[in-house]
């Protein structure tokens, strides 16, 4: 509507002049032509006002940790030797991560708010404007897009467009608490190691290749050395004796799926999980992880194989980070997925909030082929199946105090209810 009322006026401009002109009236000539030649360079004004107008973000941290800050920078540059009376700045950021002193708007998207910066710009002239993102929740954080907004000095003709910069991730990983916070025996959480650690094979650790043999899984073969050796090659993995441990997060937190989920459930088994996760890595354990989730953009199962990788932990903290309410199946198939193998003699820890009869026979039969199976259970509710012998411990209520204190704190934000 706006283009279409600027557009009459120049044409009622014009008319006017001519109207000025043909009646022998200098004065309307004259307003004609004043009013024509504004509104014309007005029209030129806005094809130029974007042009060699630089916009960019400095962020300094791109992985954080709930209660964590990081700096944002935005910058905007003027590159020609023009002023650019005023240009509107229209930022989106994430919902999940407070811009400190900031006042932001609804975003158009789930899950985002904008922050909107309005400044004029003189020849070469260069703006920053600092600030503060706090990480209240753990997740993944999109800042970006951005668009920008300019015109005339007179506002009647604007232009608007999106930058081309690129969208800054960030990371925002699980609360850790110590295990021994959590009511562990911070020395022996999961009971004696008996028997001393077994030897496994490190995924990480590739020395070398052999001739594929049936049952291999698909990820084992070395495509670049069958090609070259004209038969079907798998990799060897150097062999290791540090004790395995993997971590099962269980997602559902309600027995059936039309219940929809329970934030403060998935949270908390996602903090204890990694919680669990640090602990084992700081023992010197080679560590995995299994969610029934997926990661974003991808319809698969969280699945990182034990490891220990110097990025071992950040791989899991992150593939935690990104767990959602959506579950990709039940955890006993995932737990006996021919293709994701769990090491041979390995402790598995499931984290759960419920615990389906299928589940608990599946961690029997883990239990049976020699695996060290325990469960930390995370909600208060009275499981309908008894595990033993599996060996269960309980963290709801000691997790449920940490919570509040965080919370009150504001350290972290309260989870937010997610519908079925």
């Amino acid at each position: 509507m706006k283009s279409i009322i600027t557009e009459s006026w120049l044409m009622a401009s014009a008319l006017l002049g001519l109207v000025g002109f043909a009646s022998g009236s200098a004065a309307l000539v004259i307003i004609g032509a004043l009013l024509f030649g504004t509104g014309a360079l007005a029209r030129m004004w806005r094809r130029v006002c974007l042009e060699r107008v630089v916009y960019s973000r400095r962020l300094v941290e791109h992985r954080l940790f709930v209660g964590e800050r990081t700096d944002l920078t935005l910058v905007l540059e003027n590159r020609k030797p023009l002023p650019v009376p005023w240009i509107e700045v229209r930022e989106t950021m994430p919902r999940g991560m407070p811009v400190t002193g900031v006042r932001t708007h609804a975003g158009g998207s789930p899950g985002t708010q904008l922050l909107q910066r309005t400044a004029a710009l003189g020849m070469h002239d260069r703006l920053e404007w600092p600030m503060e993102l706090r990480a209240v929740r753990r997740g993944y954080f999109r800042v970006g897009p951005t668009r920008l907004r300019s015109g005339d000095l007179f506002g009647f003709f604007d232009r608007e467009e999106e930058t081309g910069r690129p969208v800054d991730g960030i990371v925002v990983y699980p609360h850790v608490y110590p295990l021994g916070d959590l009511g562990f025996d911070s020395a022996r959480p999961f009971g004696d190691r008996r028997g001393g650690a077994r030897i496994y094979e490190d995924p990480s650790r590739v020395v070398g290749v052999r001739d594929y043999q049936p049952g291999d899984p698909m990820k084992r073969i070395d495509w670049h050395a069958t090609a070259r050796l004209g038969r079907m090659q798998s990799r060897l993995y150097e062999p290791s004796r540090a004790q395995a441990m993997v971590i099962a997060l269980n997602i559902p937190t309600f027995d059936y799926s039309w219940q929809g989920s329970d934030p403060v459930l998935l949270e908390r088994g996602v903090s204890v999980a990694a919680s669990v996760a640090s602990w084992a890595v700081e023992s010197g354990s080679a560590v995995g992880l299994i969610a029934n989730g997926s990661f974003p953009d991808a319809d698969r199962t969280i699945h990182i194989g034990a490891g220990r990788r110097p990025d071992q932990l950040n791989r899991v903290l992150e593939a935690l980070a990104m767990v959602t309410a959506f579950t990709t199946g039940e955890m006993s198939d995932a737990l006996e997925d021919s293709a994701h193998p769990i090491p041979a003699g390995a402790t598995i820890v499931l984290v759960a909030a419920v615990l389906p009869a299928e589940l608990v026979e599946t961690l029997r039969r883990l239990r049976g082929r020699g695996h060290r199976v325990h469960v930390v259970k995370t909600s208060t509710r009275v499981w309908g199946v008894d595990p033993a012998p599996v060996r269960v411990t309980e963290v709801a209520s000691v997790v449920e105090a940490l919570e509040a204190e965080a919370i009150a704190a504001g350290v972290m934000e309260a989870p937010e209810w997610v519908a079925p």
